[in-house]
């Protein structure tokens, strides 16, 4: 499930902490860029567990109701026409994936404000008032519910956020990514039945592409940090920050170190990190600069690439 997009985020993240603090251990490193995304996948666990974790906030205003003297039934109806949605009983049910999430140590049950947070903002949509709108709701209208979830209410939601925060530190910066990941699977899963656990990454070499980046970053980063500054007289060099010139290295050591990379695959997503992670203006610089670096080391023959890596090269 963890892209190579996201590895080199994660990895960027990882060397600038370990660059700007001096601390040069690469196999700790190492480890911390694989917890990080270890820590991605149990994120990515937990929020598709959320459709069955809210069924018990909408019981529960159910039971609320029920001990008033007179209990408003039109409130009744509509949470028990949620909490009865096929897709959050298809979570539910779903006993492999449970356990799975249970191995982990992932679940909801300490995390009982953001869900009602959630769930009050989910009333109050649109797309809720649709779907209890309808006289009997199948799978089809309860995707939709869910897309709607997904899509709209839990990005920038400050009060999930903080709390994934306080649970894991990577997991509030990870959620844009891991929603989605499950907005473009949410309609196989409702079509399969059920959640297959996910490992950690999509091939069985991208833990050693995650190692290895990182790892010949950390090596040769003195050198590779000279080597973008002797390319750097065509550019304000006050505005230039330690983050560009990381990046930059990054790719550098990428395109080295992975023969079968293309270079326009290996530029445009280190274009991509400096637009998103560092100052208005780097990914200029780093388009720039790598695109020119990467171009001598190729003739001057540093840098060799296999015939699959060229397709598409410059």
């Amino acid at each position: 499930m963890i892209s190579r997009t996201l590895i080199r985020i994660k990895a960027f993240k990882e060397l600038y902490s370990r660059i700007t603090t001096e601390n040069t251990d690469i196999q700790a490193a190492e480890r911390e860029l694989v917890l990080s995304l270890e820590k991605t996948r149990q994120l990515y666990c937990l929020m598709w567990l959320l459709p069955s974790a809210l069924v018990p906030v909408a019981e529960d205003k159910i039971a609320q109701q029920m001990r008033k003297f007179k209990p408003d039934l039109g409130v009744v109806e509509v949470n028990r026409k949620f909490a009865s949605n096929p897709f959050s009983a298809l979570v539910k049910a779903d006993a492999v994936f449970n356990n799975h999430c249970t191995n982990m140590g992932i679940g909801w049950s300490d995390l009982e404000t953001p869900l009602k947070s959630v769930y009050t903002a989910m009333i109050a949509s649109d797309f809720f008032k649709e779907y209890v709108g309808k006289e009997s709701p199948v799978m089809g209208d309860a995707v939709k519910l869910f897309r709607g979830v997904y899509s709209e209410l839990l990005s920038g939601n400050t009060v999930l956020e903080d709390a994934l925060e306080g649970e894991c530190i990577w997991w509030a910066d990870d959620l844009d990514y891991v929603l989605e990941l499950i907005l473009k699977e949410l309609g196989k899963i409702a079509k399969a039945g059920h959640i297959d656990p996910p490992a950690l990454f999509e091939k069985e070499e991208d833990e050693a592409f995650a190692r290895k980046l990182v790892g010949s970053v950390m090596v040769e980063y003195d050198d590779l940090a000279e080597t973008v500054s002797s390319y750097m007289s065509n550019w304000d060099v006050s505005r230039v920050v330690q983050s560009d010139i990381l990046i930059v290295s990054m790719g550098v050591a990428e395109a080295k170190t992975f023969s079968n990379i293309p270079f326009k695959v290996t530029i445009d997503e280190y274009v991509d990190i400096a637009k998103h992670y560092s100052t208005p203006k780097s990914y200029s610089f780093v388009n720039g600069v790598l695109n020119a670096i990467l171009k001598d080391m190729h003739s001057q023959g540093k840098i060799t690439k296999d015939p699959i890596g060229m397709v598409g090269g410059f």
